[in-house]
């Protein structure tokens, strides 16, 4: 399981953050005991780190997709699902206490990174997506009708009924995860957005070899690179607690040498916290999921 476990791992990343934990290790036997661990491999997903109870895969197939589709399909706290252009004003408006992010996106299906976002900031922000595959819908709000893989980012701010359109940079996890931050905190000029900003744009090297999918997961949501370049971007061992409200998915076995925060949320007996490194899969071969709309 664990190759299948590690280009589920690259599929996610770094959307959904994913773990192994030796159940084998004095230091981690606790915490399996306390989450119920019996038999091994056991999956376990954590949709809000530790502010809501764990879910175990239990379907029999272990496979990259089967992990990827099941993890993605359970992200809490969805957007709303605006399937009509004359949706967007009364949503608008039921929300105007709040700051609203409109997703214009081709794609018949809501972006993983639009589900994530709207998890990460439930009751800050106000998230919808509506499909507008041939742009028309883009017309009808005074903008162009875009690429064939255009998406768009339309901004409400708190109050107003009139959106401004995030155009500062790439529409990725971080990037937008950013700006969201800043909207919050009301450090963003707003006002500004919609005057020509020069933005990052995405410049694929054209001598970079194509390669076949392996395995195909998700096809608007990933993209294929070379093993070198798998493992450069691979999730690291890092010092973590699951303590945030950020959705998890954890493999708990024993047989890799790998280890776990202490029980209680990674407090020790005095309630200091614990650091402890979480080993994540090792790179698997050429897998990696594109966290961009």
């Amino acid at each position: 399981m664990v190759p299948e476990y590690s280009k589920a791992a690259l599929g996610l990343h770094p959307l959904i953050p994913v773990y192994a934990v030796d159940c084998d290790a004095d230091a981690n036997k606790r915490l399996c005991a306390e989450q119920g661990v019996k038999g091994f491999p056991t999956v376990k997903l954590f949709p809000r780190g530790n502010q809501l109870g764990s879910m175990t895969y239990e379907s029999g197939e272990r496979t990259a997709s089967a992990l990827f589709y099941w993890a993605s399909r359970r992200v809490p706290n969805p957007p709303s699902k605006l399937s009509e252009i004359k949706d967007i004003a009364p949503w608008v408006e039921k929300t105007l206490n709040k700051h609203r992010a409109l997703l214009l996106t081709k794609d018949t299906k809501v972006p993983l990174l639009w589900k994530v976002l709207s998890n990460k900031y439930k009751d800050q922000l106000e998230l919808g997506t509506h499909r507008d595959r041939e742009g028309k819908s883009s017309e009808a709000l005074g903008l162009e009708a875009g690429g064939k893989k255009g998406s768009k980012v339309l901004i409400y701010p708190a109050g107003s009924t009139k959106f401004v359109m995030y155009e500062e940079g790439l529409t990725k996890f971080d990037s937008l995860s950013k700006f969201f931050d800043s909207v919050l905190d009301g450090t963003a000029d707003l006002s500004a957005l919609n005057e020509p900003v020069t933005a990052e744009k995405l410049v694929p090297d054209e001598k970079e070899p194509e390669s076949e999918p392996e395995p195909e997961l998700e096809k608007e949501d990933t993209q294929i690179e070379t093993q070198e370049e798998a493992e450069a971007d691979a999730p690291k061992a890092s010092q973590v607690v699951i303590d945030d409200s950020s959705e998890q998915i954890i493999l708990e076995h024993s047989t890799d040498k790998v280890e776990k925060p202490a029980a209680n949320g990674g407090q020790d007996a005095t309630g200091a916290k614990t650091p402890v490194e979480y080993d994540s899969p090792a790179a698997a071969p050429s897998m990696r999921l594109a966290d961009e709309l």
